[in-house]
């Protein structure tokens, strides 16, 4: 027997050698707990980062939305549902500059939920200031149309001098408006009559720009089909509404009225997105906006109290009113013009909330 087998282990260098595998081994361990919290850190920092954007997105969209679709008197509070998340719009009115321009501070807060902290989703939160234009249409003309010329003949009277007066509403008895403002012209024909003041016609329109530029309306929007109008394509039961109810109405595509027609009778502001005629004995309170204005006959006999505006849909054709009334009436037009009522943002005024 050599003496190297007959030596017996060192059991204290045995131990050592273990405890320093054991070590080696915890010291990996350790590693890798280290590196995957910081791989899981990073990661739910990403995720975190990824549906706060997202949230923001659907902040700014919610903030977009109601800007864009506001129309009538300004609510506390809306919610949609956009993307993956929800946008929550409110509303605060901050000062009353007067009694027709309001300014708002308007918040919009995303929410998006995350599957892993359902009850802690992502927020982002954007605001701007926007004023409401409750008037938001000039009392221009009693016809107000763009180019091409507009004869008024035989039993037609067209008159900007108001029909109103005070018994009507407080502010009705002005000094009254123009009778036809256009950018081609207006002629008396075979006894038909032309009144206004300061003016009976002004002509220093130039067309369809200047008419939408100046009526202060958002045309493009009015006549989407898309766009939710409280009452569109169908008439209300007008005898249900409240006396002091002008709505907002819309009748998609040509509208030849007579007065066996449902909006015969009606009130507010009616949008026609296409042509509009008026004709028998249709009746009218209020505001109509039409892409077009036709001509009638002199066997018609309409009434609109309050104003037209018309040309949206580009040039006008030449047209004769044959007969009808078409006269001013500041209290209608006051009444439906709070239909059109809707929000303008201030200029670079949006900004994210902390």
């Amino acid at each position: 027997m050599t003496p190297e087998a007959g030596r017996r282990p060192d059991p204290e260098r045995g131990g050592f050698v273990l405890g320093l595998v054991v070590l080696f081994l915890f010291t990996i361990a350790m590693a890798a707990t280290a590196g995957y919290q910081v791989v899981n850190t990073e990661f739910t920092l990403a995720q975190t980062a990824r549906e706060g954007q997202k949230a923001l997105v659907v902040a700014r969209g919610g903030l977009e939305r109601f800007l864009g679709e506001q129309i009538g008197m300004v609510g506390d509070s809306v919610s949609w549902a956009i993307g993956d998340g929800i946008a929550t719009v409110t509303t605060r009115k901050v000062l009353e500059a007067d009694t027709l321009n309001h300014l708002y501070y308007v918040r919009s807060e995303g929410t998006v939920a995350d599957l892993r902290t359902p009850n802690d989703p992502a927020r982002r939160v954007v605001a701007t200031y926007a004023w409401h234009r409750i008037s938001p249409m000039p009392d221009t003309a009693a016809i107000f149309i763009t180019d091409r010329t507009l004869e008024v003949a035989e039993a037609a009277d067209v008159s900007g001098l108001d029909s109103a007066d005070v018994s009507v509403c407080p502010g009705g008895g002005t000094a009254g408006i123009v009778g036809v403002a256009t950018g081609g012209a207006a002629f008396e024909v075979s006894g038909g009559d032309i009144d206004g003041n300061p003016t009976d016609v002004d002509q220093s329109w130039t067309g369809y720009g200047h008419v939408v530029q100046d009526s202060n309306l958002r045309w493009d929007i009015l006549s989407d089909p898309s766009f939710p109008v409280e009452y569109d394509g169908s008439a209300p039961d007008w005898s249900a509404l409240p006396a002091d109810s002008f709505p907002l109405s819309r009748h998609v595509g040509t509208l030849v009225a007579d007065g066996g027609n449902p909006w015969s009778g009606g009130r507010g502001a009616l949008i026609v997105t296409g042509r509009f005629r008026a004709q028998g004995t249709f009746r009218w309170n209020g505001i109509i906006l039409a892409g077009r204005l036709d001509g009638n006959l002199s066997s018609d006999d309409p009434e609109i109290l309050g104003m037209i505006v018309a040309g949206f849909n580009g040039a006008q054709d030449d047209e004769t009113l044959r007969s009808g009334d078409f006269r001013y009436h500041s209290c209608n037009v006051y009444a439906a013009n709070r239909a059109l009522s809707h929000l303008e943002r201030v200029d670079h005024a949006v900004f994210e909330v902390n």
